[in-house]
């Protein structure tokens, strides 16, 4: 029989102990947009600046433009970053959102594994996008 290695997928250690390929972005945003940073692999971790004089909310599930009227808003299912402010997430992840409370910016450094985008899982549930599961429990 031959030996023949499976790639790693999500789910294997390997891909998340080695140090990740450098991705860097950032941008302006209005006051109430949203925008979506979309990594071209999977994140291993990933450092979010706000570099403007406005707070930022972070979410991995997308809010509407302009609303304060989602279940991500209605029961916190995020994160406020204020002005001047960090911070470095060590998830995995295709993507996430964030919203300007004002106008502001912000600059991300990400540690990207292999890990095709498209193979990542949509991120959901309780503390993402619903307050409780049908089962009551988480």
């Amino acid at each position: 029989m031959a030996y023949s290695p499976r790639a790693s997928g999500l789910g294997n250690t390997a891909a998340y102990q080695v140090a990740g390929k450098p991705y860097l972005t950032g941008s302006t945003l209005a006051a109430n947009d949203v925008g979506t940073v979309e990594f071209p692999t999977v994140s291993r971790s990933f450092t979010l600046v706000n570099t403007g004089s406005g707070d930022l909310r972070i979410y991995f599930d997308s809010p509407v433009n302009g609303s304060d009227n989602t279940e991500a808003e209605t029961h916190l299912h995020r994160f406020t970053l204020a002005q001047d402010a960090s911070i470095t997430m060590n998830v995995k992840c295709a993507k996430f959102y964030i919203k300007a409370v004002a106008e502001t910016g912000f600059e991300c450094l990400a540690e990207l594994t292999h890990i095709q985008a498209q193979d990542m899982y949509a991120l959901t549930g309780s503390g993402i996008n619903i307050t409780r599961y049908s089962d009551g429990i988480n």
